[in-house]
């Protein structure tokens, strides 16, 4: 997996957020979330919290350096939720988007969740490189 700090100037304040959804691309965005915390990519932080309007974790997303949001489908259920908020993620990703197909089961592979990682930490970098241009 290619990290943020091998890739550009790492914004110090990360804020990852995950759908955790019933299915398996649910779960996928989640573990994603989760490695890339795991790995000082950035801060998970609580997805729910911003769908229940409350506003301290809101103001949390909003003061960040970057929010990468992972999506599990098209249905947006994370990404409509930060419009609600009035809140636009940096970065955006829908795990279906990688050619994984939605199942209402919870089997995930190690390399389903790094392809989505991964392509957070390339996305991330790209967006760096728009703000220093």
């Amino acid at each position: 997996m290619l990290l943020m700090s091998e890739c550009c100037a790492t914004p110090q304040d990360v804020i990852l957020l995950a759908c955790s959804g019933g299915s398996n691309v649910g779960q996928i965005s989640n573990e994603a979330a989760k490695s890339l915390d795991q790995l000082g990519q950035g801060r998970m932080y609580c997805a729910i919290g911003i769908g229940a309007g409350i506003e301290s974790f809101i103001e949390t997303v909003r003061q960040a350096d970057a929010c990468v949001a992972i999506d599990g489908c098209n249905v947006a259920c994370l990404k409509k939720a930060l419009e609600n908020a009035g809140l636009t993620p940096d970065v955006y990703l829908v795990v279906t988007d990688y050619g994984i197909e939605k199942g209402h089961h919870f089997e995930i592979t190690r390399e389903q969740i790094a392809e989505v990682a991964d392509a957070a930490v390339k996305a991330l970098a790209e967006c760096a490189k728009g703000a220093e241009g």
